[in-house]
């Protein structure tokens, strides 16, 4: 049983990726975007990023019915930090429609927003500089580095299934002895 349980926990650390998120430019629209390359939930990841004036930086990822996103940009400049970029932060469906946008909810002048996913697919993360509400690179001087930070944690039924899936192993370990 104890190999088991250890075989178990092995599994779930061993799903989490510890790889950065990378961005490679050109990366303006959702037609260059940068794919996040996730992990099973719950999975979270951070990779430093640039912006420039008139920039804006698209990913995308895949998301499963009922799990839950969360993204944040963290302005990195040293020499104001927290306020330098002054990030907005948007996320799209596969047709592009605007599902969530953000101006200044992560810490300083950062961004966040936390989506329920509604369906299996695609969605697209856009982040640019404040006063490009478009996304589309016109309209912001912003310039400096960020962090852009995505977690996703499963459904909640999900985590219930797993542990009652335990509490039924240790059950059963307890009737063979």
């Amino acid at each position: 049983m104890k190999k088991l349980l250890t075989l178990a926990v092995a599994a779930m650390v061993a799903s989490h990726s510890f790889a950065l998120i990378v961005e490679s430019e050109p990366n303006n629209d959702s037609t260059t975007a940068d794919s996040i390359v996730r992990g099973a939930a719950p999975w979270s990841d951070v990779g430093v990023m640039g912006l420039n004036a008139g920039d804006v930086d698209w990913f995308t990822i895949h998301l499963n019915q009922g799990e839950i996103l969360t993204v944040i940009t963290t302005p990195m400049d040293d020499t104001s930090p927290f306020f330098d970029p002054d990030t907005m932060l948007g996320l799209f469906d596969a047709g592009l429609a605007e599902l969530r946008f953000n101006d200044d909810a992560g810490g300083g002048f950062g961004s966040a927003v936390r989506w329920d996913a509604r369906y299996t697919g695609k969605y697209y993360i856009a982040v640019t500089g404040f006063g490009d509400r478009d996304f589309n690179g016109s309209g912001h001087t912003e310039d400096g580095q960020y962090a852009l930070t995505v977690s996703i944690v499963p459904e909640p039924a999900s985590m219930v299934a797993l542990g009652m899936g335990l509490a039924g192993m240790l059950r059963l370990r307890r009737r063979s002895k």
